[in-house]
């Protein structure tokens, strides 16, 4: 089982406010705010995998993350991007600011979600097998990669670099093959991997000849995302942990899938300070 990771972040960083207009919109969804009792989850529990209204309970949490953004976590996985439009959408147009979610499945694909003040909505990437999902057609291939078109990290990048000069995420560069490239698909991959070995020359990053192991700090991997995509980017070893660590901040460790687990899906204590909300629809069973 590889790495699985479902986290939104706002740039907003009043977590009253957000609770608020969340709280809001669930009551316009036809959902009853609760405050349910502790319960043991079932194995496969349709608070964790189900999807949207097919599930009686939802659970949203969120809590600070770095300057100015707040951590949005819920149960199920992707709660956030469903309907129409998406609730994350409608939740940034009545806070007039950006926001993402960012999921990565089985350690390799990824999806993101941006959508901007106005509601409007950017994807890229993909969900595992099902490539359609979200897209309702086969995705552009110009949108495979994860690539940021409406988040300007540079600034939460730049307060990151400063708070956690020590912080670093790992990647590798794949040796090409020795006979010169021969079909269009061969040239792209070379022509990605000479960027990215640019890419790391300019950074001042040194590849380890043996193993071809790089190292840089997570803040040079969320700006790289708003300029030429995660191409050759190690999700699991890279994109993942930069996006929690930059975007999560002093609580980065709570952007884990294991949050959801462990807290919404059992309604256990929120472990950081922060709100949580439960909203049922009480015409369904349990």
């Amino acid at each position: 089982m590889g790495t699985w990771l479902n986290v939104a972040f706002i740039q907003c960083a009043d977590t009253a406010r957000v609770e608020r207009e969340l709280s809001r919109l669930l009551v316009e969804e036809g959902r009853r705010l609760t405050t349910p009792k502790p319960r043991t989850p079932e194995r496969y529990d349709r608070m964790q995998y189900g999807l949207g209204d097919e599930v009686r309970r939802w659970g949203l949490a969120g809590f600070q993350g770095a300057p100015g953004w707040t951590v949005l976590r819920t149960a199920p996985f992707e709660l956030l991007m469903q309907g129409t439009p998406p609730l994350l959408a409608r939740l940034s147009s009545r806070l007039g600011v950006p926001a993402f979610q960012y999921n990565i499945y089985d350690s390799t694909p990824e999806f993101l979600m941006e959508v901007d003040a106005d509601g409007r909505v950017e994807l890229s990437g993909f969900v595992g097998q099902e490539i359609t999902r979200y897209w309702n057609s086969e995705p552009p291939m110009e949108r495979l990669d994860t690539q940021f078109r409406i988040i300007d990290p540079s600034a939460v990048a730049a307060w990151a670099e400063s708070a956690m000069a020590e912080a670093r995420v790992t990647g590798w560069i794949y040796r090409p093959p020795a006979a010169p490239p021969r079909t269009d698909f061969d040239k792209l991959l070379e022509s990605q991997r000479a960027d990215l070995v640019r890419w790391l020359g300019q950074l001042g990053t040194r590849i380890a000849p043996e193993s071809q192991e790089w190292r840089v700090h997570p803040a040079h991997i969320v700006r790289r995302l708003a300029q030429a995509g995660s191409s050759f980017l190690p999700a699991e070893e890279c994109v993942e942990p930069a996006i929690k660590t930059v975007f999560g901040g002093p609580n980065a460790r709570h952007c884990d899938n294991l949050f959801l687990v462990e807290t919404l899906v059992p309604h256990a204590p929120m472990p950081v300070d922060g709100f949580v909300l439960y909203a049922e629809a009480s015409s369904m069973e349990e």
